[in-house]
């Protein structure tokens, strides 16, 4: 716990630009009345996600009002506003937004990104730096997709493990490995930014949003000799395996599981019941009517990031800066 905490707290969110927190700003909502209660946020979300969330409102209506009872960013902006790719309905400028979530009820993870409006639209970044793994020989990887890549220099046998039909995020189901050569990191690093985003973009697009993602994957050393802005620094693993996300970025895992595990750097929460998927004999289990959801099954090609998952990124952009991140500034020391 302590160690999510302390990479939960560098960095915390900088000083708006642009005017947002000034008197009538975006974070001026809840003074000017433009704020909404969390059930008539969740009618909002509901019309824009269509015949999708059929039969399962009431799941996500408890995900939405869960998200936000659990985040130091407090405003509840009216998700039509958010959305709105009218220029003047929003200011337009760029914010660090960073602090912690709680996960499974056990401990606190990251999270940290910029987030900028633009021209009516949104762009959302995230940095996360590794350090390449030490003494490894060879990296298992999900799939043959670093192939082109490497020229070839790759065993690849087997079900790629997103095409498993398993709940499981290393499903075993083929041997895809490369030497852990320097080439090979970065070849992998190179095809985490270009495609993990990707998942983002496409649901983005098919729901209508103004909003696009830019996920960056880098070197640790490179970052600092460049001086990067970096929202998360953590190992890279050359194995899969059921790990916290602010403990290490794994090779091993397929591209739907990187893109469900940037979205907790974004401050989503899982929707699944907590620990299971963690051990076989306790198979991964979404909350009812979540098997659509990226958060909730995290390793399907199909499974979508909804308007509500938009939602809560984009929202903390209209909130004033939180006076803590610490989750326990208001406990007796």
């Amino acid at each position: 716990m302590l160690a999510a905490l302390s990479l939960g707290a560098a960095g915390c969110g900088g000083a708006p630009r642009a005017g947002i927190g000034a008197p009538g700003g975006a974070a001026g909502d809840a003074a000017s009345g433009r704020e909404l209660p969390v059930e008539a946020i969740a009618a909002e979300l509901e019309a824009m996600s269509g015949a999708v969330l059929e039969g399962r409102e009431a799941t996500f209506r408890d995900i939405l009002a869960d998200a936000i009872a659990k985040d130091a960013y407090l405003c509840q902006p009216a998700p039509r506003r958010v959305f709105s790719g009218a220029r003047g309905d929003v200011p337009e400028g760029e914010r660090r937004i960073a602090g912690v979530m709680p996960h499974y009820g056990l401990f606190f993870g990251p999270m940290s990104y910029l987030v900028r409006r633009r021209g009516g639209a949104w762009e959302v970044g995230v940095r996360i730096a590794v350090d390449p793994p030490e003494g490894a020989g060879w990296l298992e990887l999900p799939d043959c997709g670093l192939s082109a890549r490497l020229g070839g220099a790759i065993a690849c046998r087997g079900t790629p493990y997103a095409r498993s039909g398993s709940t499981d995020a290393c499903p075993g189901s083929g041997v895809f490995t490369a030497r852990a050569t320097p080439a090979a990191i970065r070849a992998l690093l190179a095809r985490w930014s270009d495609e993990a985003e990707g998942y983002w973009n496409r649901d983005a697009r098919a729901f209508g949003l103004p909003v696009r993602y830019d996920f960056d994957f880098v070197l640790a050393d490179e970052a600092r000799a460049r001086a990067l802005r970096v929202d998360l620094a953590v190992p890279l693993s050359p194995t899969c395996g059921r790990t916290p996300y602010f403990s290490a970025m794994r090779a091993g895992w397929s591209l739907p599981v990187l893109a469900h595990e940037v979205g907790h750097v974004l401050g989503l929460l899982d929707e699944y019941e907590a620990l299971s998927g963690i051990v076989r004999c306790y198979p991964k289990t979404p909350f009812p009517g979540a098997e659509i959801s990226r958060m909730g099954l995290s390793m399907k090609e199909e499974t979508r990031l909804l308007p509500i998952h938009h939602y809560l990124v984009l929202r903390r952009f209209f909130c004033r800066e939180p006076a803590s991140i610490d989750p326990y500034a208001g406990a007796i020391r």
